[in-house]
């Protein structure tokens, strides 16, 4: 393409967007250079400019780059982005403990959020931090490349640094369409857990656009969370959160999202065989203002499942022996049984229906809590169970 001149016009930012988003290609550190006169302060475009650089075998200027690009993505609280500049940045040249410790203290200072990489980050210490960084792999992605299908062997857990991918859950006899949500930059996904076990992944995730991913293999994170439990403590719960469709603005936009919160749950409903009410019982995997993912008890019978997905489903929600939200009522959107057959455990996605005022209320409260407070209902819930 022929060079683009450095003067603003009221269709440059969208060129920029495009440059960045390989929707038109730029071959030449020349030609990309003058845009950084124009916009000195855009992270996304030193971060391109730099892996031009690096392509070119220029080694010191790319190293420059990354530096001001890692720069630039953490005071805008992009924390993920600046750890993969970062990393790029230190394949170079190898930092000392000082700029190694001031990147940490850094991190610490301007990346806190509440999106799942922000989080994950800010709440790690030096060595935990750089361990972390050491282990991860990128991986690059074009419009509608597979990640994995359902049902295949989870081997990974993945961290989005840029682009779009939709996660599709299995589709259901009889049900109107899958469930399908999308992922964008700073979440994390992959249903590698627990990680002493064989994992199954539940849904497919497959690229809407081009895609950046750092990711981590089940074998070399379960060696690092020996020495580093706190990493897997952080990734088991934030791989969990999941956003439905809507503004990505997230620098500055709170998204609504799904936690992974451990509450016991009772599901009434109509048994096929005999037309009695029927209840059966388990916990939560994945909880929003919109639905709710529940793992069953293993006395679950495969014809409990059967009538469950033919009937309106009545929920409460409970914590120890007290009623937290009940008179829930919605549609079951997918079903999943994983394990072994001898000992298969059942996952069922519940829709919610519209809720009365108050009690959406409530549950959006619960669903919302701080994080301190989910690592304090986490750490009572592990207590309970392994007592």
């Amino acid at each position: 393409m022929n060079g683009i001149e450095p003067h603003a016009n009221p269709d440059q930012e969208s060129i920029i967007e495009q440059i960045i988003n390989d929707q038109i290609d730029i071959h030449s550190v020349e030609e990309l250079e003058p845009l950084l006169d124009v916009f000195p302060d855009n992270p996304a475009l030193y971060r391109k400019f730099a892996d031009l650089l690096a392509g070119r075998k220029r080694a010191d200027a790319a190293m420059l780059a990354y530096h001001k690009a890692a720069t630039l993505y953490l005071d805008a609280g992009m924390v993920l982005q600046s750890i993969v500049a970062k990393i790029l940045e230190w394949s170079i040249v190898k930092p000392s403990h000082r700029e190694g410790h001031d990147f940490h203290a850094m991190v610490r200072r301007k990346g806190g959020g509440d999106m799942p990489s922000q989080v994950l980050f800010s709440q790690l210490n030096y060595e935990e931090m750089v361990t972390l960084m050491l282990r991860l792999t990128r991986v690059r992605l074009s419009p509608d490349e597979v990640v994995y299908d359902a049902g295949q062997e989870s081997t990974d857990i993945y961290l989005i640094v840029s682009g779009e991918l939709t996660e599709t859950l299995p589709q259901i006899e009889g049900a109107a369409s899958a469930t399908a949500i999308t992922l964008a930059e700073n979440d994390i996904f992959g249903d590698i857990f627990p990680l002493e076990e064989e994992s199954l992944c539940l849904a497919r995730v497959v690229a809407t656009s081009a895609v950046e991913l750092v990711k981590i293999s089940k074998p070399v994170l379960k060696a690092t969370c020996y020495r580093y439990p706190r990493i897997r403590e952080l990734l088991e719960r934030l791989s969990r959160i999941r956003t439905p469709q809507g503004s990505r603005a997230w620098q500055t936009v709170r998204r609504s999202c799904r936690y992974c919160l451990p509450a016991d749950i009772s599901v009434e409903f109509t048994s096929d065989n005999t037309g009695n009410k029927r209840v059966v019982n388990g916990t939560t995997r994945d909880l929003s203002t919109g639905g709710i993912c529940v793992v069953l008890k293993s006395d679950t019978t495969r014809s409990d499942i059967d009538a469950l997905l033919k009937q309106k489903p009545t929920l409460t929600i409970l914590e120890g022996n007290r009623t937290v939200i009940d008179g829930l009522t919605g549609n079951v959107a997918w079903r999943k049984t994983v394990g072994r057959m001898a000992r298969p455990t059942h996952i069922v996605g519940i829709t919610f229906d519209p809720m009365a005022e108050e009690t959406a209320i409530a549950l959006n409260a619960f669903c919302t809590i701080s994080n301190d407070e989910q690592d304090m209902i986490w750490n009572l819930w592990n207590h309970l169970v392994r007592h």
